[in-house]
């Protein structure tokens, strides 16, 4: 049996005291062999069958060690008070995918979701297993807005009723400071005023981990974490 390992590598700077401006900076890595990425079955839809780009399963995605799609942010309930953004989130049905497939929002954003496909879509958005919606939405059809009273920790699931290999997570957050990696695996949160917080990064399919990070006015500090688990 193969054994992998996420590590979180990060440093956090200091701040002022006059201005929140603490910052946090890493990259999330996937130590060990990566799980292959199976190649979906598409056949069922002629459009969807022809994006050669979007053909690979996105649940796990790895590029030379680095792991994209993990949600990094201050602990729900460590960072005071926020309003939500008035601009909404946007999922694109893009290749026969969702885009993003991992995201964050503030709770109380409103998440708006797109078809620039040349195919029909089913949207089925959840909250803690009730639906938020379940719309047929055509090809290029006007954005479908979702709308959920969900507080800090939950997590929004998307899937498509006609294509079911289709899924997105949409991660709730009561503050801004969250950042979401790319395919380099680097994350950044500013605007931190000093304190102590704790530090999670959360993945869909391969769990999450935390770690208390300390912002301060002095030097920057560096802090490492370890997260493993078995394929």
């Amino acid at each position: 049996m193969r054994t992998a390992a996420i590590v979180i590598l990060l440093a956090a700077s200091s701040a002022s005291a006059d201005a929140p401006k603490g910052a946090i900076k890493g990259h999330v890595l996937f130590e060990g062999e990566p799980p292959e990425r199976a190649t979906l079955d598409r056949k069922s839809d002629p459009f969807c069958a022809k994006q050669t780009d979007t053909a690979d399963s996105d649940d796990v995605i790895v590029t030379k060690g680095k792991l994209a799609g993990v949600l990094v942010r201050i602990k729900n309930g460590d960072a005071g008070k926020h309003t939500a953004p008035t601009t909404a989130l946007v999922i694109d049905q893009k290749g026969c995918i969702y885009a993003p497939h991992v995201s964050g929002i503030v709770a109380g954003q409103k998440i708006l979701v797109r078809n620039s496909d040349g195919t029909f879509h089913n949207v089925h958005g959840k909250l803690k297993g009730k639906d938020l919606v379940n719309k047929m939405q055509a090809a290029k059809a006007a954005d479908i807005p979702i709308e959920a009273t969900a507080t800090g920790g939950d997590v929004i699931e998307l899937d498509c009723g006609v294509h079911p290999w289709m899924k997105a997570f949409v991660a709730v957050q009561d503050h801004p400071y969250f950042a979401v990696t790319g395919t380099d695996g680097r994350f950044a949160i500013s605007g931190l005023a000093p304190g102590a917080y704790t530090l999670e990064a959360w993945h869909p399919t391969l769990g999450s981990k935390s770690m208390p990070v300390k912002i301060g006015t002095g030097p920057k500090a560096s802090i490492s974490a370890r997260f493993s688990y078995k394929p």
